[in-house]
């Protein structure tokens, strides 16, 4: 994560993930930054203020494949990014979960655009209120696997149940060996799981070890919000997962409070994820507490 974003997560997930629309903000100066996974694959992120999640572009012979886009403000911006590598329409744009910063452009990129979700998202989306306008919801909507033959590539869309939501795909790009995880990756800073939008931090770690199972291990990992990662940065992720779940859960069964917890400062190990621009070290140690005591 650019460090010029550093603060902006935590109170982003508490305030905005939840609603419709971003915190007002001027995202006027905020630039998007091109990276290029592989041949013919490119991670999009902005620069100089948070204007939504990453964004990954398959691009070829066959057009254009984006999976998630940012924030309204910032589309004309990935969209001149896009243009700045091809020509070629948006055909399709996939959607790794309902969550504002990572789906609100779905409404600039206009009927000769597919947009495609799973089930949940759109379930949930048709409930909010006020409504969402016609143009947010997904068009293709699937229950449990579909697969795009996109650009010479089988694009593979798998759901993975309640992890950070209930309407998780991770979008595999096979052939390339690039794997977008939308919010079930944090790279470089702790998660947010919340059980209203359908959460469960145990089962993302189920979820996490099925996807490490099925992609190729030299794959480029691009997360929700952090710089590109690698398998072996994932492995590490879904470790520290399970390590600070154990250390609740066991402090739990022995009748510890959030606020012993606190002062024993049993997180620490993980310090630098707590400064990595989402939840502090205290924060994420209250939320997986919450998660796994819930009443207490």
């Amino acid at each position: 994560m650019n460090k010029s974003n550093s603060n902006f997560l935590y109170l982003f997930t508490l305030v905005t993930l939840v609603t419709n629309s971003s915190a007002a903000q001027d995202l006027s100066t905020t630039t998007i930054r091109t990276t290029q996974a592989a041949p013919g694959v490119y991670m999009f992120d902005c620069v100089g203020d948070f204007g939504g999640g990453n964004a990954t572009a398959s691009i070829g012979d066959d057009g254009i494949l984006i999976a998630d886009n940012m924030y309204v403000a910032m589309m004309p911006k990935l969209i001149d990014a896009l243009k700045a590598l091809s020509d070629k329409p948006i055909r399709f744009a996939v959607n790794s979960h309902f969550h504002m910063d990572h789906i609100a452009g779905n409404t600039e990129l206009g009927p000769g655009t597919t947009i495609i979700a799973h089930e949940n998202e759109r379930k949930r989306l048709e409930q909010k209120t006020p409504a969402p306008s016609p143009a947010l919801l997904p068009s293709f909507t699937f229950t449990d696997r579909a697969a795009l033959y996109f650009n010479g590539e089988e694009v593979r869309l798998i759901h993975l149940p309640n992890g950070h939501t209930d309407a998780d795909v991770v979008i595999y790009f096979s052939k390339s060996r690039v794997v977008h995880m939308g919010d079930m990756f944090f790279f470089g800073m702790f998660p947010a799981v919340y059980t209203q939008g359908g959460g469960d931090i145990k089962q993302l770690i189920l979820n996490l070890d099925k996807i490490l199972a099925e992609v190729s291990p030299d794959s480029k990992v691009i997360p929700g919000h952090g710089e590109m990662a690698t398998i072996p940065d994932l492995k590490n992720y879904v470790a520290m997962l399970k390590e600070t779940t154990g250390i609740v859960e066991d402090a739990i069964k022995k009748g510890k409070s959030l606020e012993q917890l606190t002062k024993e400062k049993v997180f620490s190990k993980f310090d630098n994820l707590g400064a990595g621009g989402a939840q502090t070290t205290d924060q994420y140690l209250a939320m997986v507490y919450k998660l796994l005591a819930p009443g207490k």
